[in-house]
């Protein structure tokens, strides 16, 4: 692994604790499924390995982020 692989590595899992962390504001009856999609969206994106590939799912993760944090409102 070269170590921009690496640098990208850390940004994918930094995101995935951030919309896990982001959930614990959710109502508690759809806390789990949203824990779930957003492992099963990113199990679905493990076999990626072109990096503007993976940097688009980075931004579109990024979006989703706030657009989760909007809507448990983690921020206005």
């Amino acid at each position: 692994m070269d170590l921009q692989a690496f640098i990208v590595r850390g940004q994918v899992l930094s995101l995935m604790r951030q919309l896990i962390r982001a959930t614990r504001n959710a109502p508690t009856d759809t806390r789990a499924e949203l824990r779930c999609e957003i492992r099963r969206c990113f199990e679905q994106a493990t076999g990626h390995t072109d990096r503007v590939t993976v940097k688009h799912l980075l931004s579109d993760g990024r979006i989703k982020l706030k657009m989760l944090k909007e809507m448990v409102g983690l921020t206005t």
